[in-house]
């Protein structure tokens, strides 16, 4: 029986964030796939509950530097950083447009 597992991990905006996470997670005994999208900052496992709990891969996220949270934290940290000319001057998009979403399809599989 395979089970699924959704993590919010705020950390996780680049692609080669996203390699590192499947690396960390793949290591463990039981993990059968792993879907991370670096748009959404979530991380889907699919896993074998006989030979793996949900606490052990939130534990293993947050190890490799990845510490599961909620998706607001991002948009906090963003807020927090000293805000440059550039940053002032140009607009900012946060979030992502739902069509473009659309397009881009839901996760980025490696």
């Amino acid at each position: 029986m395979v089970e699924s597992l959704v993590v919010h991990v705020p950390r996780l905006y680049a692609d080669h964030h996203v390699k590192r996470v499947r690396e960390l997670l793949f290591a463990l005994p039981g993990v059968q796939d792993v879907v991370a999208s670096s748009l959404e900052h979530s991380v889907v496992v699919s896993y074998d509950p006989a030979k793996l709990q949900p606490e052990q891969i939130r534990q293993t996220l947050a190890d490799g530097g990845y510490p599961p949270g909620e998706a607001e934290e991002l948009a906090a940290a963003f807020q927090e950083r000293p805000k440059s000319a550039w940053y002032i001057l140009q607009q900012r998009i946060l979030r992502a447009n739902p069509v473009d979403r659309r397009m881009a399809g839901d996760f980025r599989k490696y």
